[in-house]
């Protein structure tokens, strides 16, 4: 089993999932695996059972994931688990949006069949699907929470949009993250890599602040040879410094000044 592999597949199943095409997860399920929702008391046993169940669902929400973070862990050359952490944004038909920190676990193991031609074939499966950040289940719930508002206010955020972008990580984790959650990013390690800063989390990344720039510069920009920004979180600029709406404050070399305030102005007034 190529764990990182699994890895990247359980992401792309994820993401297909909250953008209610869940038929490429549930063809990845065991026979007899086990689903447990993310409220109290969801609980689905085997893939006929849950194919039936998500058939007979109608319901008209959308959803949008963000920041999502992929580490994985193994004991064995056919078995892994795959911890995935994200935001998701569910949209109710009457406008009202609500965002929770969500934990997903897929549990996987590897299958062995065998053709006609006697020839072995080994093909991954998940055991079991945890989103293990339980809440009380709503009297009106049956899938998917349809009345948050009394239980959920409290855990309200904003919306993450943007540009999706993939990271690999120094601790061997995938971070999937969105980028206008991404306040700015500092060159560590002597250049090596990068600090990922966030509204609520460092993330250190495999990736030098040069390739981020030539990858992301539609995205970021570079005031310092150690740090991009994202102009969107720019609050102030003054000779020869910036502040950040988290109160960071970075500086700007004299040279560059006026080439990066004209440039953070350009991209500010075309949001």
């Amino acid at each position: 089993m190529n764990i990182q592999a699994i890895a990247d597949l359980s992401a792309e199943l994820l993401i297909k999932y909250y953008e209610n095409d869940y038929l490429p997860f549930l063809s990845y399920m065991d026979k007899d695996a086990r689903w447990y929702g993310p409220a109290d008391g969801q609980f689905i046993r085997g893939r006929k059972k849950m194919i039936e169940v998500w058939n007979a669902d109608e319901h008209t929400l959308r959803f949008t994931m963000g920041n999502l973070r992929v580490e994985h862990t193994t004991s064995n050359h056919s078995f892994c688990v795959v911890i995935l952490t994200y935001i998701v944004t569910t949209h109710y038909p009457d406008n009202n949006d609500i965002s929770l920190h969500q934990r997903t676990v897929l549990t996987w193991c590897e299958r062995v069949f065998h053709k006609e031609n006697g020839e072995k074939v080994k093909k991954p499966f998940i055991l079991v699907c945890d989103i293990t950040t339980p809440h009380e289940k709503h009297h009106d719930d049956t899938i998917y929470p349809k009345n948050f508002q009394e239980i959920y206010d409290k855990n309200r955020e904003a919306i993450h949009a943007g540009q999706r972008i993939h990271f690999h990580c120094l601790d061997k984790s995938d971070y999937f993250v969105m980028s206008d959650t991404i306040i700015y990013i500092e060159a560590a390690h002597g250049g090596k890599h990068c600090i990922l800063h966030t509204a609520g989390d460092k993330i250190e990344v495999m990736s030098t602040i040069t390739k981020l720039e030539k990858q992301y510069g539609h995205l970021f920009l570079r005031c310092h040879q150690s740090y991009l920004v994202n102009p969107e979180h720019i609050s102030s600029i003054r000779r020869f410094s910036l502040t950040l709406d988290n109160g960071t404050e970075l500086p700007i070399p004299e040279k560059k000044y006026t080439a990066f305030r004209d440039s953070a102005k350009e991209r500010m007034n075309h949001k």
